[in-house]
């Protein structure tokens, strides 16, 4: 039997891993449908819907650098004859590059992939949902990071296009308004970056905690809790949370 026609339907970009995965596992548990969006994560992809079962709509690949891919996930979710009859509630704008490198040493060429993944995808997937966002009155959660508010060395081609995300964010929430409502979410450090210099026990570790007010790291589940209250709080739009343990409260520490 097909799920009831009110059932609420999630698509989450970058849903097979991290963050993502720990979205896309906390909407299924509050009773959405979801579909996973995912570049590179095939098997991480695979793994997570053979564990959600009906739960999950499907598993969409795209390089959301791609204007063609951004297009074509679009087309599949909004697909009337597709297994959710192109309804969607949600939208979460999880998907995103993390690059880094000194200024001098980058070029025109890298920050324009970084703005196309981090900004301009983002953006698109919004601008093309936004008829099937309508007729469910539905909400856009945008994850911004802490670096649209901060400037980090090393990193400006992704704070400017956090920053530019967070500023989309709030002339989304008056665009589409009242029909659709359109947040954001900063999270602070809850995962480790990957490389030895953020291993247990190093010193790049202790620099971070001891920058947070709450004086440890938060944890994915955090930042889907945040996703779930904005998406259930109908009285709210264009705003931020900062999912940091305090950390936006001090001047930050850079990852450098």
């Amino acid at each position: 039997m097909s799920a009831p026609e009110t059932t609420p339907v999630a698509l989450v970009t970058g849903g097979a891993i991290r963050v993502g995965k720990a979205i896309v596992e906390a909407l299924v548990h509050a009773g959405y449908r979801v579909w996973v969006h995912y570049n590179r994560s095939v098997e991480p992809a695979e793994q997570l819907a053979g564990e959600l079962g009906s739960a999950c709509l499907g598993i969409v690949p795209a390089q959301l650098a791609e204007e063609v891919a951004r297009n074509e996930l679009v087309a599949a979710v909004s697909d009337a004859s597709g297994p959710a009859g192109g309804r969607l509630d949600l939208l979460v704008n999880s998907a995103a590059s993390f690059e880094y490198g000194g200024f001098e040493t980058r070029s025109d060429e890298d920050l324009r992939r970084v703005l196309e993944v981090n900004l301009v995808a983002p953006i698109s997937l919004v601008r093309g949902l936004a008829p099937t966002l309508r007729r469910t009155r539905g909400s856009v959660v945008n994850i911004l990071d802490l670096a649209a508010f901060f400037p980090w060395n090393n990193y400006l081609d992704h704070c400017t296009a956090k920053a530019g995300l967070w500023m989309a964010t709030r002339a989304l929430a008056s665009e589409l308004a009242p029909d659709v409502r359109v947040n954001g979410i900063s999270p602070g450090t809850v995962l480790w970056p990957t490389g030895d210099k953020f291993g247990p026990g190093s010193k790049a570790r202790e620099r971070i905690v001891k920058a947070i007010p709450l004086e440890r790291v938060g944890t994915p589940q955090d930042v889907a809790e945040a996703v779930l209250f904005l998406a259930r709080s109908n009285f709210i739009t264009g705003q931020e949370i900062s999912i940091d343990g305090g950390r936006k409260i001090y001047s930050p520490h850079e990852f450098s």
